[in-house]
């Protein structure tokens, strides 16, 4: 692994309807302050002009890598764009955000400088055409064990944690692991496993990220039963992975599960308590049963013993 300035970085994004937004994102990621990159664009066959924007780019620029294929989810196009990369580290940044100038450099630094795996940074929403300006004089620096990193994807109220945007991985984190195909929350899927391999995380709560919240686009959903289906998948593989490797943290993944039934039952007016559901809130009970903590929590416990009364308050 070489450091110092002359360190690659592979950056991934995939594309799929943000001819609107791609150019914004693009621009931002040529002008990056740390010279040594390259940006692989996955054009997820999206029917618009996104992918030509794509390749216009890449006539101009010989950093630029632009890879076609029919439309099968970002999951494909971030696993087919690593096996192409070159680099000695992996970010990945989504088409309709943009980032700061200087995001590769900061990123870079915070890893050289406190010997870590991966590095991440905080992110400003917006709606419009740009953030606003936003940045610290003197941000904050933390670093993080691997336990407290799979402790922040449950406990830290913030998706900076749950999404794969935002950081720098040395690549060594990902061998043999890809993401997940045909699953809406891969992102998870990937990250518990690799801030369980990193030694130590470093964050710094500057600003360099800007994450678009205009609209529904190629990495937003709808809340639907797959949408479900596959958060409930994603935690009962963690709860299996945390079992094995981590059992001290058990109760972490348990709770957000815990969390999520709670949420469905809610929304759906109590349907998971009766029918074809009804095995979603068993494991509920089971979940509630394994955890003592759980039972020490006035929240958990009154679902527990009282679901039908909860959803009525709730309506």
């Amino acid at each position: 692994m070489e450091k110092g300035i002359n360190a690659k970085i592979s950056i991934i994004v995939p594309v799929y309807k943000t001819q609107d937004y791609i150019d914004r994102c693009i621009k931002s990621i040529i002008g990056q302050s740390y010279p040594d990159f390259e940006l692989i664009l996955v054009d997820d066959g999206s029917p618009d002009k996104a992918g030509i924007i794509c390749d216009e780019y890449a006539e101009k620029d010989n950093r630029i890598k632009v890879i076609h294929q029919k439309n099968s989810g970002q999951s494909v196009a971030r696993n087919n764009a690593l096996k192409v990369a070159t680099g000695d580290y992996y970010c990945f940044i989504d088409s309709d955000d943009y980032v700061a100038d200087n995001l590769l450099e900061r990123l870079y630094s915070l890893i050289t400088e406190k010997d870590a795996d991966i590095s991440l940074v905080s992110y400003q929403t917006f709606t419009g055409e740009r953030a606003e300006a936003d940045s610290k004089i003197s941000p904050d620096i933390v670093t993080y064990s691997n336990t407290n990193m799979i402790k922040n994807i449950h406990m830290v109220k913030d998706e900076l944690y749950v999404v794969m945007w935002g950081k720098l991985f040395k690549k060594e984190l990902f061998e043999g692991i890809q993401f997940p195909e045909g699953r809406i929350c891969e992102d998870l899927h990937v990250l518990y496993r690799i801030y369980d391999r990193a030694k130590t995380s470093v964050f710094c709560d500057e600003k360099l990220y800007y994450y678009y919240r205009g609209n529904v686009s190629s990495s937003t959903y709808s809340i639907n039963k797959k949408f479900y289906d596959d958060v409930f998948w994603v935690l009962e593989q963690e709860i299996e992975y945390i079992d094995n490797r981590h059992p001290e943290l058990s109760s972490y993944p348990r709770r957000t599960y815990m969390y999520w039934i709670v949420d469905l039952c809610k929304k759906t007016g109590g349907l998971i308590l009766f029918g074809k559901m009804r095995s979603l809130y068993l494991r509920y009970r089971q979940l509630y049963k394994e955890s003592r903590s759980m039972k020490k929590e006035k929240f958990f416990t009154f679902f527990y013993h009282m679901p039908s009364i909860y959803v009525a308050l709730k309506k």
